[in-house]
């Protein structure tokens, strides 16, 4: 069986299970085992009746991630599609292809964990902050396609405190970092969301989390949660 034959056959297996249970509405297969809660508490918010799946639940090919999700992209319908961080794919627009008209959901920030950043209301003026420092160098660093986790750690704060802040943007100065100069700031991705306020939603948010002691309580009243409702609706309709 060739490798386009297997992920033929799997994609038509789970549709047909959604086809033969009366009240459920399609399978979603996500990234990994950590995506999982992420994803059924979205579509239980869309109230929608969803079975999501990981590696775990595939006897014959229990891998995990986001490229190997993507090898389904040709078989995917309304019964069965993914669920898959966005990375920089959605910011840099590297793959538009990945919509809902395709049976692609995404998050639209950087992953899940950035809407567990954007969840916690006590962190929101630090993150604003934190943002607004580091949004010309952040900039710069899409432009340039630098390391995503090189400049993520360079930009890490050690702790929620403020004082902290005030040392970051110290030491970008010190650092020397690249940066967009603010008086004559370019954000081609502005369309897509971006701003001085909420970098926080596009970088590598699983590096910040630790630090600022963000959990995973979920919340549905920040952007852009409401992108992905709208994708859930234009498929599950």
């Amino acid at each position: 069986m060739s490798k386009q034959d297997f992920y033929r056959k799997w994609a038509m297996s789970y549709s047909h299970e959604a086809d033969l249970k009366k009240k459920l509405e399609a399978v979603v297969f996500v990234e990994g085992k950590d995506d999982k809660p992420f994803w059924e508490a979205v579509f239980m918010h869309a109230s929608k009746q969803v079975r999501v799946i990981t590696g775990v639940d595939n006897p014959e090919n229990p891998a995990s991630g986001k490229q190997e999700r993507l090898k389904y992209f040709p078989h995917l319908n309304k019964r069965f599609f993914i669920c898959i961080d966005s990375d920089y794919g959605y910011i840099k627009q590297a793959h538009p292809e990945y919509n809902a008209q395709n049976f692609v959901l995404q998050t639209y920030t950087y992953a899940i964990e950035n809407h567990y950043l954007a969840s916690n209301g006590k962190l929101q003026d630090f993150l604003k902050q934190h943002s607004s420092i580091i949004y010309g160098a952040f900039l710069a660093h899409l432009a340039a396609g630098t390391s995503v986790n090189k400049f993520c750690e360079s930009v890490k704060p050690p702790d929620g405190r403020n004082e902290s802040l005030d040392a970051l943007q110290k030491n970008i100065r010190e650092k020397q970092l690249p940066c967009v100069d603010n008086r004559c700031m370019d954000n081609r991705y502005a369309a897509l969301g971006l701003a001085a306020d909420n970098v926080y939603l596009f970088m590598k948010a699983k590096m910040l989390m630790q630090p600022l002691r963000c959990g995973n309580d979920l919340s549905f009243e920040h952007f852009p949660m409401d992108k992905i409702q709208k994708d859930i609706a234009a498929i599950l309709t």
